[in-house]
């Protein structure tokens, strides 16, 4: 039975199979409540803003690059920041990767088999749930590499590099911290 990540009320009667919330209420309360980045990016000068279609956007609303960090910017900055709908982090080789589970969960909510089995490996480690609503986004150190996708019945992206991630929300009881990541085969 699905519930609320805020309240744990009862989600089995919402038309919507990917509701997280069962209000705007919670679901603001929800992500005040978790918005605990890892110092270890915040600290960077790594961030963007980002459109709805997903797209890196400087401070400015100019498309930002993911390999010319002249339209990156601090933390700070990128929030308070009014350009596009969001933010997001580039991945500029510098230690950092990302784990990318899409469509992660069934429709009950819970997580596939294959998913959870990388979401164990990576314990303690900071991890959100995407944009969609419908992945997670795994997040550590991870020594630079070229992407990889694993679409072998899974649908996972590993990302450290010449890339960026539209910031998610903070996945109930994540780490605010960041681990070494352990990279599925």
């Amino acid at each position: 039975m699905r519930k609320c990540e805020h309240c744990d009320k009862d989600l089995a009667t919402w038309r919507s199979r990917r509701a997280r919330f069962c209000s705007v209420r919670c679901r603001v309360a929800r992500c005040r409540a978790n918005k605990r980045i890892p110092t270890d990016l915040t600290s960077r000068k790594c961030w963007v803003r980002r459109d709805a279609l997903k797209r890196p956007l400087t401070t400015t609303g100019a498309l930002a690059s993911v390999s010319v960090s002249n339209g990156w910017t601090s933390y700070r900055d990128a929030k308070n920041a009014t350009a596009g709908v969001g933010m997001g982090f580039v991945l500029d080789g510098s230690g950092i990767g990302v784990i990318d589970l899409d469509h992660a969960f069934a429709a009950d909510g819970t997580l596939h088999p294959w998913a959870a089995a990388v979401l164990d490996q990576n314990p303690d480690t900071f991890t959100e749930v995407s944009q969609s609503g419908n992945g997670l986004h795994i997040w550590g150190y991870l020594a630079p590499q070229r992407g990889k996708k694993l679409r072998d019945g899974r649908n996972i992206e590993i990302y450290s590099m010449g890339r960026y991630m539209a910031l998610g929300t903070p996945r109930r009881g994540t780490s605010p911290t960041l681990k070494p990541l352990v990279v599925p085969v």
